[in-house]
């Protein structure tokens, strides 16, 4: 009676594996088809994964939680920021001396900032807008984002006791700022290059090669 009762559990055991196997599925539709996430006690090693040639619409990106380990199912839409995310600041009633330090609330470990680009115009609409001083002292103004107190900060203030100013004839009479700002995952990017500096050598053409990032 033993001796059957084994053949017939490995019987079956042969039958699991060859069939297709379901983890909180009812129905698996692959070999191993699990509903839920996976705990990763360490490294995960995948041999020659390649590349999917499939459709997109059946294929998902996987990532490890590093405060615990678990392999989950990375959904852009759930996520706090995705890889590469962008949001437009729209400032309005900005002073004459410019916007100083403007807390984005983003955590500064965590994700990587920049700014993109940037549109600067007159109160309702009026996109006539300049910029106070002589054009000599250069640079005229300053766009960057920096990192105070664990977050990430925006600036873009005229130099040189410089003031943006507007038609005297304006109606507001204040500033709108618009930033196009993009944010970075830090645990996302492998490889932040370094400064590329380039001598242009007074080229009047305004052409010249630079030596390409060490990997993209």
């Amino acid at each position: 009676m033993m001796k059957k009762q084994i053949t017939a559990v490995a019987i079956l055991f042969f039958g699991l594996i060859t069939a297709q196997v379901g983890i909180g599925k009812a129905n698996p539709v692959q070999t191993l088809d699990i509903n839920g996430n996976m705990k990763l006690s360490n490294t995960l090693y995948l041999e020659n994964p390649g590349v999917h040639t499939g459709s997109s619409v059946n294929s998902y990106l996987i990532v490890k939680d590093n405060s615990n380990n678990v392999i989950k199912r990375y959904v852009p839409e759930t996520s706090d920021y995705s890889a590469i995310n962008s949001v437009t600041y729209a400032f309005t009633a900005v002073n004459y001396s410019g916007l100083t330090n403007y807390d984005t609330g983003i955590s500064s470990s965590a994700y990587y900032l920049t700014i993109g680009g940037f549109i600067i115009r007159g109160g309702g609409d009026n996109s006539n807008v300049y910029i106070s001083g002589s054009n000599s002292n250069i640079p005229m103004y300053s766009a960057r984002a920096f990192v105070q107190n664990g977050t990430w900060r925006l600036t873009f203030l005229p130099n040189h006791g410089r003031v943006f100013t507007v038609p005297a004839d304006q109606t507001p009479k204040n500033i709108e700022m618009r930033l196009n700002i993009i944010v970075y995952r830090r645990d996302m990017l492998t490889i932040v290059n370094p400064t590329i500096s380039v001598n242009m050598n007074a080229n009047t053409a305004g052409t010249g090669t630079a030596t390409p990032p060490e990997k993209m």
